[in-house]
């Protein structure tokens, strides 16, 4: 059996409410702390948990919420300065595991360390930084609404909707012609996700997860949704800590830019540090402008000005006016939810992401990675085959896993295979497990070493 982990939640906001969820889902012990009484409520009467109502800086406070038998530490709050301060109490009465969100770049260096030489952080989640890399990744990857990468890059999971016109309705997932390399993971449809079978068939609109080798999950990504051109213009509207990142990213990959921001002394400095890119100092939301500068004409379009409202407006802007893709950076989860029903093609949670990276060091134990999809639509997990566990020199049509979970691809001395039930774990095997949330807690223990006895 597995250890049951004792987590103490500092700061229930989204982020927060999120993790516990999960962790308590899967019959963790978990305590939230939170400043706001009514948020406090809402996570006792909504989540198994114990909710503190106070001051998560606080000693007193994390006291009361039994931090001395604490396994993990996380502080999400709005503020860095208390989540570091959290982290360093929680260090102070012996907790092996903290983590904290720090947006403040001044605290952190270029390795994505605290470079203030503050002790008691073990991780450190930028949600800016996250943000940044997933439009990079989007942009690579024509037509993706997600992208996740495994095995030091080797593997790739990558989201795509299936388009109307797409050759593959109608047709069972067996005789698609999928490229070798490549299998069909989970279907998202109407609210429900599906491990499909062979004689799955896709419909319009289908939101399917692809996993298997990099390259021939963007050549798959193409024939269901129709893109297959990495975008050669792009138009980035806002040049903040997120915008400029992604700026900087894409021109690494030698990406023509157009970048607007209505800030002068931020468009100054964007014009001073990006060397491909042409900066307007503009808000961006008078059509006229838009037409002037091809906005019409971009491949991608991508709305990063820190204001949801903003960020929605002009990306529904950019797409009536011809933009081919649009991705807005939407903070507000309320607003997120309707985006892509309403002509954004990709809506990018900065909350969803930090959860997600959390999640990684959360199942650090038996977990090489992981990375949750978006729309809860469930989990990807990485672990190291071990001589002593369960799936480790038995053929996979032999283990029981869980319903809701499958083995998307296995990596052996660098080579990546997509496994079959006649396929055997072997000890030093890389596996890529897609598990729907109710199936985690049983294949972490297939894949976790068996006790000694």
């Amino acid at each position: 059996m597995l250890r049951v982990m004792y987590a103490v939640i500092v700061g229930a906001g989204e982020v927060g409410f999120h993790i516990a969820a999960i962790l308590s889902q899967e019959g963790h012990e978990v305590a939230v702390i939170d400043r706001d009484p009514e948020v406090c409520l809402r996570a006792g009467e909504e989540l198994d948990v114990l909710a503190v109502n106070g001051n998560g800086a606080s000693r007193t406070i994390l006291e009361r919420a039994s931090m001395g038998r604490a396994d993990l530490l996380v502080a999400v709050t709005d503020s860095d300065e208390v989540n570091m301060i959290a982290c360093m109490a929680a260090k102070q009465v012996g907790v092996p595991l903290t983590v904290a969100r720090v947006r403040n770049q001044e605290y952190v260096d270029d390795a994505g360390a605290l470079s203030t030489g503050f002790s008691g952080v073990d991780h450190v989640i930028q949600p800016e930084s996250a943000v940044a890399d997933e439009v990079i990744k989007l942009a690579m990857v024509p037509g993706a609404l997600d992208v996740e990468m495994f095995a030091h890059g080797q593997v790739s999971v990558v989201e795509v909707q299936v388009d109307p016109a797409s050759p593959v309705l109608g047709i069972p997932l067996r005789a698609l012609g999928l490229p070798e390399g490549v299998l069909v993971t989970a279907v998202l449809r109407g609210g429900e996700t599906t491990v499909p079978r062979g004689d799955f068939i896709l419909q319009a609109r289908d939101r399917v997860f692809l996993t298997g080798k990099a390259d021939t999950t963007i050549a798959a990504a193409g024939l269901l949704t129709g893109h297959h051109e990495v975008p050669k213009k792009v138009i980035v509207m806002g040049c903040g800590e997120i915008g400029m990142r992604i700026a900087l990213g894409l021109e690494e990959r030698r990406i023509r830019l157009t970048v607007f921001e209505k800030d002068a002394e931020r468009a100054a400095l964007a014009a001073a540090t990006l060397r491909r890119s042409m900066v307007i100092q503009d808000e961006g939301i008078d059509e006229a402008v838009l037409i002037r500068e091809g906005v019409g004409g971009a491949d991608l379009f991508v709305a990063a000005t820190g204001d949801d409202r903003l960020n929605i407006l002009t990306a529904l802007m950019a797409k009536q006016l011809g933009a081919k893709r649009t991705i807005a950076i939407v903070e507000r989860s309320e607003f997120s939810r309707v985006v892509e029903s309403i002509g954004v093609d990709v809506a990018i949670s900065p909350r969803r992401m930090t959860a997600s990276a959390i999640l990684r060091f959360v199942r650090a134990g038996t977990v090489l990675s992981a990375a949750v999809l978006d729309k809860s639509a469930g989990e990807v997990l990485e672990f190291e085959v071990k001589a002593a566990c369960p799936v480790c020199g038995r053929r996979l049509a032999e283990v029981e896993f869980p319903e809701g979970a499958i083995v998307g691809a296995l990596v052996r001395g660098g080579k990546v295979s997509i496994p079959d039930g006649r396929s055997v774990p072997a000890e030093g095997d890389v596996a890529v497990v897609f598990t729907l949330p109710k199936a985690v807690h049983g294949v972490e223990k297939l894949f976790a070493p068996r006790s000694r006895r």
